[in-house]
């Protein structure tokens, strides 16, 4: 997608072509969608040839290949009527039951750009088609159905009533798509599947004051309902200490299958000399033989370059020196003995105590316990960020925001340097000491000026979203889930700036560029003439987008390539192939959002100006649609958990598109002011309009706000998996953990043990809580929350139907053993056990030796489930991943 958005910044043909030589907007259009049709035609055969034969890459969560992350999805059927058939059958909701709240509601966001561009079809085109067809502005071809051919003022109120429907309409159905979230929402976390987790009923709290950071204070301060209390610390050297066994543990491994490979090679090269059988029998009694002193891997230490060491040798003496001493440091953060953090992880008898907790303790401070989450998985806890106070993180924030908008509008620098290396050997002329590209062989100069470019521009394009990751990581935001949330914020002002209105503008105004210097006064009207030329080129960009970028995703060439051909030569080791095999393909919220919400805020922006868009619009929504939900269904997996708040977050970045259309609408009346007071009539219609909108925002925003922040308590005590079956839940895991560890003791030495007594925060006592009686008395913000509520709560219970229950769903329901309990919001580094050497095995036996050698030094080995074959091929066993030595159950926190 990104390298598609890079020719939206400098298209080849602006989107207005000089007038005087007729329209092309017919013609260009085609030009797009021939090409790309084809392209996806084929995109298209390839996948339904090649979608049964890499079953791994086109449908890895079908129950056929078992994997071990992710839920899986009913197999596929072989033929392509049987997919059809499979694909249809699945409701959108199966995402959400098998796969997690953010697939379904990305599918969701699809549909709701669908509904949008389509409603606007049905509302502009009877009426803003013959108004501008027949508006006698000189245009031709496709231009005479945008504004630019109107040329009686009169006309434009049209055109502003238009616009005050079809814009209402947007809003509207924004606010009632962010009611039906929070409906969801609730249904979703007082569902069976979400209570008994465990992240359901445990929140984060950062900035601890001094004196709670101990687990009495904070078991007194919250009550008889805390559960466990897990204590940070400063896990900085340990954490380089772990990263550094498990690279040196990679590089033995690395090293040692290097070895046996040539040791197997070896020994086939003899055997085909020799065509004895008997060799072969033999081979395994004397494996060194094999072995080429010689050619043993050898490294370079840093920063000593000139010293070259065996490999194997010094990886095994520096992994056992490292498994002598990580084990200490780990006892040592378990005891506590180190720098605590202010932050700790309180796990509460059910979700209503969470909830209560998180929505009532420190109120009345901004820098004591806060920030606070709830549902946080300690997969994605960025540990290192924990312990960053308030005041530091405040400053770290302003300091990263800035660095966004000034690379947002100095963006275009870096940029035009690339362009300019597309016409570098036309600047000879002008800058002598560029000479020497004359020089150049034709063919490399070819690839300067013609290929690079367009790499560089793409890799410009795809590292604004990884820059401003490393800036949200920086900022202190302690989740990946956070870190995805400010990376969808700054990246989508960045597509709206650089993407989409310097695009257009730069397009309008390169169309009439030469008649504003022969006549700069008459630069307003030209560039309000021009303006609605713009879209053309938007239409070429949604057919590109959502005919050519949908093949290619359901292709996904990328994937494809990784695990046919690259896989091949880059997975040199078991636990390569295996990690490539059991991890899934997922979707970075933060950089995918912004890109699509980018198309429904161009659709809306132009649907009055330009209405042929929304057409095109809601053909690519379509189309992008059908191939994330085959993906989503049968592809992908999830690597961020926003709990829906990227898509929360989508939805009110898409009323940029109802600003900017109204905006635009204002500036070409005002424009046209100047010829006509016609024009006045239509511009106080937009302007009165962009203030009711803008007054309904802020009230709607601060109705529904705290309904999208908090879980109501009153729900909460009247849901039974939150209360009394949870709570009995709870205490049959608690009983569970505590009669195995008494048969069988426990490695795992915690920081707080069971309370003996365990109760639970009844609604009645929750007035207790610091600021609750407060937050549940307090009146409502204004006349739109007594009215939203009940919506919601309507959503709530017309949403319950599709989350999954306990009847279907028993696998959703989460059983921890005792380790997975007491360790999950333990910094992994302090729970880290040595890596295990994972090798293949060779009928020469060196790879028996060496892990036994390997195990002398107390280093863990195997040569287990993977082997060289008689081509000297790595193979391993996908069908009995389960008994891999690497395999983990997929604990549901």
């Amino acid at each position: 997608m990104e390298g598609t958005a890079t020719h939206m910044l400098y298209p080849r043909q602006s989107a207005g072509s000089n007038r005087n030589q007729g329209s092309n907007s017919l013609s260009g259009i085609v030009s797009t969608l021939v090409p790309t049709a084809v392209i996806a035609l084929v995109a298209l055969i390839v996948f339904l040839l090649v979608r049964t034969r890499y079953s791994r890459v086109y449908r890895p969560r079908t129950n056929d290949r078992l994997l071990a992350k992710g839920w899986t999805t009913p197999q596929s059927k072989s033929s392509f009527f049987g997919l059809l058939r499979n694909y249809s059958s699945l409701p959108d909701a199966y995402v959400l039951g098998h796969n997690s709240l953010d697939g379904y509601l990305w599918l969701r966001m699809f549909k709701v750009l669908i509904v949008m561009c389509l409603v606007g079809c049905f509302i502009t085109w009877p009426v803003l088609f013959p108004v501008n067809a027949t508006g006698h502005g000189g245009q031709e071809q496709l231009d005479m159905l945008s504004m630019s051919n109107v040329a009686d003022p009169k006309r434009y109120y049209a055109h502003a009533l238009v616009a005050c429907v079809y814009l209402g309409f947007v809003t509207l159905l924004i606010a009632r798509e962010r009611l039906n979230f929070v409906g969801l929402r609730r249904a979703y976390f007082l569902s069976a599947a979400h209570a008994q987790r465990l992240s359901s009923r445990t929140i984060l709290v950062m900035g601890l004051p001094h004196g709670y950071m101990e687990e009495k204070p904070l078991r007194q301060m919250f009550g008889s309902a805390v559960r466990r209390v897990w204590l940070v610390t400063d896990c900085k050297k340990l954490e380089k200490d772990v990263k550094e066994r498990r690279k040196t543990a990679l590089k033995l491994e690395g090293a040692e299958m290097k070895l046996i490979k040539q040791a197997n090679a070896t020994r086939l090269k003899a055997e085909k000399k020799s065509n004895a059988a008997s060799s072969s029998e033999a081979a395994g009694s004397e494996p060194k033989r094999w072995i080429n002193e010689k050619k043993r891997p050898k490294h370079r230490l840093m920063p000593q370059l000139w010293r070259k060491v065996d490999t194997i040798n010094w990886s095994r003496g520096r992994l056992e020196e490292l498994n002598r001493y990580v084990p200490e440091q780990q006892n040592e953060h378990l005891d506590l003995h180190h720098t605590k953090v202010p932050a700790a992880f309180i796990e509460f008898s059910n979700q209503t105590a969470a909830h209560d907790a998180y929505q009532s303790v420190g109120r009345d401070s901004k820098t004591r316990f806060s920030p606070r989450y709830i549902g946080v998985q300690p997969s994605e806890v960025v540990w290192k960020n924990l312990g960053t106070s308030y005041s530091s993180r405040k400053v770290k924030v302003i300091i990263a925001t800035i660095i966004v908008w000034v690379m947002i509008i100095f963006w275009a620098i870096p940029v035009t340097f690339v362009g300019a290396l597309s016409n570098i050997n036309y600047l000879t002329n002008k800058v002598p000491f560029l000479s020497f590209i004359n020089k150049i062989p034709k063919v490399v100069l070819g690839v300067v000026t013609g290929l690079l470019p367009v790499v560089l521009l793409a890799i410009l394009m795809a590292l604004v979203p990884i820059f401003c990751g490393l800036l949200a990581k920086f900022a202190g935001e302690p989740t990946q889930s956070a870190i995805q949330l400010k990376v969808q914020s700054w990246y989508f002002a960045f597509q709206v700036v650089q993407v989409f209105l310097i695009t257009t503008f730069a397009s309008s105004a390169s169309a009439v560029t030469t008649q504003i210097v022969q006549n700069p006064g008459s630069a307003p009207s030209l560039l309000a003439t021009n303006l609605p030329k713009a879209s053309n080129f938007y239409i070429s960009y949604f057919i590109l987008t959502g005919l050519m970028q949908a093949a290619l995703q359901l292709l996904n060439i990328v994937p494809l390539l990784m695990y046919v051909l690259l896989g091949k030569f880059l997975d040199k080791t078991p636990r390569k192939k295996y990690n490539r095999f059991v991890n899934l393909p997922g979707i970075g919220w933060g950089s995918t959002y912004p890109k699509f919400t980018l198309l429904g805020v161009i659709a809306v922006s132009y649907s009055c100006i330009a209405p042929l868009v929304l057409g095109f619009a809601t053909i690519g929504f379509c189309l992008l649609y059908l191939m994330f939900r085959y993906n989503w269904l049968f592809v992908f997996g999830n690597r961020f958990d926003t709990k829906g708040e990227a898509y929360s977050r989508a939805l009110k970045q898409l009323m940029t598109g109802v600003y900017l259309a109204s905006l635009c609408l204002i500036g070409l009346f005002a424009i046209g002011c100047s010829k006509s007071r016609a024009s006045a009539g239509p511009l106080a219609i937009m302007v009165v309009f962009l203030v009711v909108v803008v007054i309904f925002q802020i009230m709607f925003d601060r109705a529904i706000a705290p309904l999208e922040q908090h879980m109501p308590l009153e729900l909460l005590n009247g849901n039974k998996f939150s209360t009394t079956i949870m709570e009995q839940f709870v205490d049959e895991q608690h009983l569970k953990h505590e009669n195995m560890e008494a048969g069988a003791g426990s490695s795992f030495r915690g920081n707080s043990a069971v309370p003996t007594e365990v109760g639970t925060t009844k609604a009645e006592d929750a007035g207790d809580q610091p600021g609750y009686k407060a937050q549940s008395k307090s009146p409502p913000f204004n006349f739109l929350s007594r009215r939203i509520e009940p919506l919601a709560l309507k959503f709530y219970e017309s949403n319950k139907k599709i989350v999954p229950d306990s009847a279907d769903s028993e696998d959703w329901i989460p059983g921890y053993t005792p380790e997975e309990y007491e360790q999950s919001y333990v910094n992994p580094a302090i729970t880290d056990q040595a890596p295990v050497v994972w090798l293949a095995k060779d009928r020469s036996g060196v790879s028996r030796m060496m892990v036994a050698e390997n195990r002398e030094a107390g280093i863990p080995s195997t040569d287990a489930h993977a082997e060289l074959d008689e081509k000297n091929k790595l193979v391993w066993h996908e069908e009995q991943v389960k008994e891999m030595p690497l395999w983990q159950r997929l604990v549901r926190y």
